[in-house]
């Protein structure tokens, strides 16, 4: 295993390159219409403010009554409705606006962090393939090589449903851009209502190509807890030493054993020493990691710490992954068999049924109790 101590040395190193103070003056200088947009928006606070008191006197009569022509109280409804929406427009927008400044703050550290580093660095990076769980790949999906892929991620039904703000990624390594073989950044969800989700609408996350195709595995952090409901239990394994303690791992049926020649004690150790707050998924030949915090404050940190963890877990799982061969599959040495290419999802049907029952309980209930009574 490697040295502890080299470990925090790296981490300690790669955390002094952070910036510690981005100045105002340098914010502009690097874009001055921030704080002209900023003024902008202090200045649509004004409406905003006599918008939200307009719905709150029209609709609740606080902090007073507005008396209405009667032509105009008619229709009550609708201005309520229409001052609503138009006052939180005006507070988002506003918003948008004020936080100019503080994101090209951001944005600033970033991109010194990544000159630091050798990385490359975009406000909006390279958006992640729709690929596994975190990313909302929907149903189970049909093998698909490489280049089934790349059809795919040009298909519109097929397209990314998340965006990537903040992003770090290994250039020099990359020969596609738009599939880094790193990637560090914020994702966010701009799917419609009718397009899969995922377990969460907005998260921290590293993306690391893998050697090959492996089985489909999924690392939920027991701290979070926010995929159990999503996994069917029947797909859990046990691995050894405190490990379940920290970590619940799910892996295709009949692939346990797969799951165990991957996660070595090594790659344990690892996990259990960096990544124990994280989420953790193997798809294809990806390795994804969420973290739930994303906010400025945790930068730094999870920044520093994620990109710690690549290099770690890269070279424990890689090395795992270059000896590993699927034996149910026609090429064991590089495609996986199409039963451990996916997890299996916990249906919808049970927890739609139980909602079902649940409301028709409530309906009833008022009714069984007087039937009850009368019948004493």
């Amino acid at each position: 295993m490697r040295d502890r101590s080299g470990a925090d040395a790296r981490l300690a190193l790669f955390r002094s390159e952070w910036p510690t103070r981005i100045a105002w003056r340098e914010v502009r200088e690097a874009e001055p219409r921030v704080f002209r947009s900023a003024v902008g928006g202090a200045l649509l606070l004004v409406p905003a403010v006599l918008a939200t008191l307009l719905v709150s006197a029209v609709s609740l009569e606080v902090p007073f009554a507005v008396p209405l022509p009667g032509w105009i109280d008619g229709i009550r409804g609708l201005l309520m409705v229409a001052c609503f929406w138009g006052a939180l427009m005006l507070w988002i927008w506003s918003w948008a606006l004020l936080s100019q400044p503080s994101d090209t703050r951001r944005e600033l550290a970033f991109r010194r962090f990544a000159e630091h580093r050798g990385l490359g660095f975009a406000p909006f990076g390279a958006m992640p393939e729709r690929l596994g769980i975190l990313f909302a790949e929907g149903e189970v999906a049909p093998a698909r090589t490489r280049a089934l892929r790349e059809r795919r991620r040009r298909d519109p039904a097929g397209a990314p449903l998340y965006n990537a703000r903040y992003a770090l990624s290994d250039h020099a390594s990359s020969p596609n851009p738009a599939d880094p073989e790193l990637q560090l950044a914020i994702a966010g969800y701009t799917g419609g209502k009718n397009d899969p989700k995922g377990p969460r609408p907005a998260f921290r996350f590293l993306s690391l190509s893998l050697p090959r195709v492996l089985p489909h595995l999924m690392i939920d952090a027991r701290r979070g807890g926010t995929l159990r409901a999503l996994l069917p239990g029947v797909q859990r394994i046990s691995l050894e030493g405190d490990f379940d303690r920290h970590f619940s791992v799910y892996a295709p049926n009949g692939y346990a054993r797969d799951a165990l020649e991957l996660l070595t004690p090594d790659v344990m150790v690892c996990l259990l020493d960096h990544g124990r707050r994280w989420d953790i998924e193997v798809v294809e030949d990806r390795l994804i990691v969420a973290s739930p915090r994303l906010h400025r404050r945790s930068d730094r940190a999870e920044t520093t710490a994620l990109l710690r963890f690549a290099e770690l877990i890269g070279a424990e799982l890689g090395h795992q992954a270059v000896h590993y061969t699927d034996p149910r599959s026609s090429r064991p040495r590089s495609q996986v068999a199409d039963a451990g290419r996916r997890l299996r999802r916990r249906s919808a049907a049970w927890a739609t049924a139980a909602f079902a029952v649940a409301v028709a309980a409530m309906l009833a209930f008022p009714h069984v109790l007087g039937w009850f009574l009368d019948a004493r």
